[in-house]
């Protein structure tokens, strides 16, 4: 098929520009160069979490920006889905961020079993991750959306600077 494609990036709204210059449709996921932010190939969880994990994408690369020197080294937030990311060992090795209910997210309930609790208000949310980051991954979940969100603030919050630090 030829011919031409006539896209006017005038339409294009902020946010997606933005979401757009972060990544370049050009870059290539290689596991060692990426921080998944993983969330569940689940119609509920591209709903509810995949908003969340774009926040979480943000916040990272904000912090980066302004927290790391040029010669530090990057890794570019990617959010997929826990079906990629379990079947990728290669990709399992990255530190990694878990978003979602273990019942609609293999990835958190991967986690669930694995890491202890660092915050949970019970039966609201949870965020499970190792405060030393020997283990540099984080699950972060409710039993329904907004405690997954609860628990996404709290991470934010308390949490995310140490945990980027550690992994960078």
């Amino acid at each position: 098929m030829s011919g031409t494609f006539d896209w006017k990036p005038e339409l294009a709204d902020d946010r997606f520009v933005f979401d757009r210059e972060s990544i370049s449709p050009d870059f290539e996921p290689v596991p060692d160069t990426v921080l998944p932010i993983v969330v569940g190939a689940h119609p509920r969880a591209e709903i509810c979490d995949r908003p969340l994990a774009a926040r979480v994408a943000r916040v990272i690369r904000d912090w980066q920006e302004r927290e790391l020197d040029a010669d530090d080294r990057v890794l570019v937030p990617l959010v997929c889905t826990d079906l990629w990311f379990l079947n990728d060992r290669e990709l399992m090795r990255q530190p990694s961020i878990s978003i979602g209910d273990p019942g609609i997210n293999a990835a958190t309930a991967y986690y669930a079993a694995r890491l202890p609790k660092a915050f949970v208000i019970d039966d609201v949310c949870a965020v499970q991750l190792d405060a030393e980051f020997l283990e540099p991954s984080v699950a972060l979940w409710g039993p329904e959306w907004r405690g997954t969100e609860a628990a996404v603030e709290a991470f934010l919050q308390r949490y995310a600077a140490a945990f980027l630090r550690a992994v960078h």
